[in-house]
């Protein structure tokens, strides 16, 4: 079986990000089927095609910021990739101009049409009030997940919603694989060096891009109630992104210069030793489609306190991995922060159980193969 899939990701054409097990992701598919082509959209920068393993090569497309050339870019390396192939499966990884791109190669070469769901996009307020625009893109979903021949999402209760809205097509929940191992073993020397530099402090921990939808503003918030009752706790935040000037000024004008510490972006081995140091992980996000690093946070051993988004009610047992609070409700994500913050035995009994929880019910070569099963369900092959 040969795929070609469409892709946002640049760390397929070795852009240097934090996201870690991408890479081997799409080579662990490769290795199940004869070959992966991937096209990646390309914004800005140069980037040239990249061979990932014997059977994964990466494309990029000509760069452009104008969203309406998205599909054409994409088309034209795909054309130039049909010549030498026939694709069974192609895959998107959104409903949108990878969806539509997707529609146009399936209408052109005959392959099937797989969709992807990575985002909590259907019937979510907060997602469309990020911005006037995404009316369109929902819009064009509805065109895109008509002709295709199966959709895939990340979790149970996306698929909800596009049942309830109608959609009579197959629709699997298998989420992204998470190679937990990789969050297994720390270096327990950068571990001792962060838990020394915050000596006597509790460590509250995000991880996540600097933008709108993580509701950041509202963390802040949350945390300067928290610092009233424990002075003595730090928040630090991985990551970057278009919010971060505006964080830094909230910062300092809700005096928290002292207990939050932004981090930039971390590499993947430095943030497997943040969620080692840290006492709790924290992601108030008003919408995720499922919540890896909630994954990450429990195979390092800790307890996520998280707002009740679609993805993290597919992850945390409410109780006992972990604590959900409604949605942009800061009183309760205060309320279950200080109840860990005030109990090290139910925080670490709970760090156990999320733990114990993931790699039961993550196992990564489980998720790979189910992804790749799937694909070939689609195009008929056993």
């Amino acid at each position: 079986m040969k795929v070609l899939l469409l892709s946002n990701d640049l760390a397929l054409l070795g852009a240097k990000t934090s996201t870690g097990d991408t890479v081997s992701r799409h080579c662990a598919y490769g290795q199940l089927i004869e070959r992966l082509s991937i096209i990646v959209l390309v914004k800005k920068g140069n980037f040239q095609p990249l061979a990932l393993s014997p059977r994964v090569s990466s494309y990029p497309t000509k760069a452009s910021a104008w969203a309406y050339s998205y599909p054409k870019n994409i088309l034209a390396v795909a054309t130039d990739l049909f010549r030498g192939n026939h694709y069974d499966l192609i895959v998107c990884q959104d409903p949108f101009f990878t969806g539509l791109a997707g529609y146009r190669l399936k209408k052109k070469y005959g392959s099937k049409l797989l969709i992807d769901f990575h985002g909590d996009f259907w019937a979510n307020p907060y997602w469309l009030q990020e911005n006037p625009l995404r009316l369109g893109l929902l819009a064009l979903s509805k065109l895109t997940i008509k002709k295709a021949d199966a959709l895939r999402v990340v979790s149970s209760g996306i698929k909800k919603k596009l049942l309830r809205a109608g959609f009579d097509l197959p629709i699997a929940v298998i989420p992204t694989p998470v190679n937990l191992e990789n969050f297994k073993t720390p270096d327990s020397q950068a571990v001792l060096s962060i838990r020394n530099e915050f000596a006597g402090q509790k460590i509250l921990l995000f991880v996540g891009r600097l933008t709108t939808e993580k509701n950041l503003p509202s963390l802040l918030k949350c945390f300067q109630n928290v610092v009233r009752h424990y002075p003595r706790t730090t928040l630090l935040i991985a990551g970057d992104g278009p919010e971060k000037s505006q964080l830094e000024k909230l910062i300092t004008a809700r005096q928290l210069a002292n207990n939050v510490k932004l981090l930039g972006q971390i590499n993947y081995q430095g943030l497997l030793n943040y969620f080692h140091a840290a006492d709790i992980f924290v992601l108030p996000s008003r919408h995720e489609s499922f919540g890896k690093v909630i994954l990450e946070a429990a195979a390092a051993g800790k307890p996520t306190v998280a707002s009740a988004t679609t993805g993290a009610k597919e992850i945390i047992i409410n109780g006992q991995t972990g604590w959900l609070a409604p949605v942009n409700n800061a009183k309760r994500l205060v309320e279950k922060i200080i109840l860990l913050l005030s109990d090290d035995n139910l925080a670490r009994q709970m760090g156990a159980n999320a733990y114990q929880h993931v790699w039961q019910k993550y196992d990564w070569d489980t998720s790979v193969k189910n992804v790749v099963a799937y694909w070939r369900e689609i195009v008929g092959q056993k």
